[in-house]
C-alpha cells in the first residue's frame, strides 16, 4: 500500500485520541514501585578493603620516598641527573598508584585488576633491585628496608584485595 503524497496545504490540526476519564489505576503494583523496591541498601565497605587501600597507598608512596631514602643513605647527597630522573620516574609511578588506590577504595573492579597487574610488572623492578643489592656488598640497611617494603607491601595488598569478603563489594561496580 502506498500513502497519499504529502499535501502542504492540508490542515495541520488533527484530532488526537486522549485517554478518557474513568477509574484510575490502583496505586501499587504494576504502575508504581512497591515499598520493598524503594528501600536501598547503603554501600558497606568491608574493613579488608580499607586495609588493602592502606597497603596500596603505602606501596605507591614507597617508590619516591624510598628513592630519596636510598640516595641519601648511599650517596649522602641528592645531586646529579640520575637521582633526579629516578625521583621523577618513581614520582610518576606514585601518582598512578595513588590514583588507582583511590579508585580501588571507591569500589572499582578494574582498578583492583590494574593495581595487581601493574605491581606485578613493577615487582620485577624491585626483585632486580634486590638482586643488584645482594651482588653489591656495601648496601646500606636503609636501602634493604626500602627494597623489602617495595616487595612486601604490594604482595600484602594483593592478598587483601582478593580475600572472600571483597568479592561482593567489587561486583557492584563492574562498569
Amino acid at each position: 500500500m502506498t500513502q497519499p503524497p504529502f499535501d502542504p496545504f492540508d490542515h495541520p490540526m488533527r484530532p488526537v485520541n486522549l485517554p478518557q476519564s474513568g477509574p484510575q489505576q490502583p496505586i501499587g503494583y504494576p504502575g508504581h514501585m512497591r515499598g520493598v523496591d524503594q528501600r536501598t541498601t547503603a554501600l558497606v565497605r568491608p574493613g579488608v578493603v580499607l586495609a588493602a587501600f592502606a597497603c596500596w597507598l603505602l606501596a605507591a608512596l614507597s617508590w619516591p620516598v624510598g628513592t630519596v631514602v636510598r640516595v641519601l643513605a648511599e650517596d649522602g647527597s641528592f645531586a646529579g641527573f640520575g637521582p633526579g630522573m629516578t625521583l621523577f620516574a618513581t614520582g610518576c609511578l606514585a601518582v598512578g598508584g595513588v590514583w588507582g588506590a583511590v579508585a580501588f577504595l571507591g569500589g572499582s573492579y578494574y582498578a583492583r585488576i590494574a593495581l595487581c597487574g601493574g605491581y606485578l610488572v613493577i615487582g620485577f623492578l624491585a626483585v632486580a633491585a634486590a638482586i643488584a643489592a645482594s651482588r653489591d656488598g656495601d648496601t646500606e640497611p636503609a636501602s634493604w628496608a626500602v627494597i623489602v617494603l617495595r616487595l612486601a607491601l604490594p604482595a600484602a595488598a594483593v592478598v587483601l584485595s582478593f580475600l572472600p569478603g571483597t568479592r561482593s563489594f567489587f561486583a557492584r561496580n563492574l562498569g
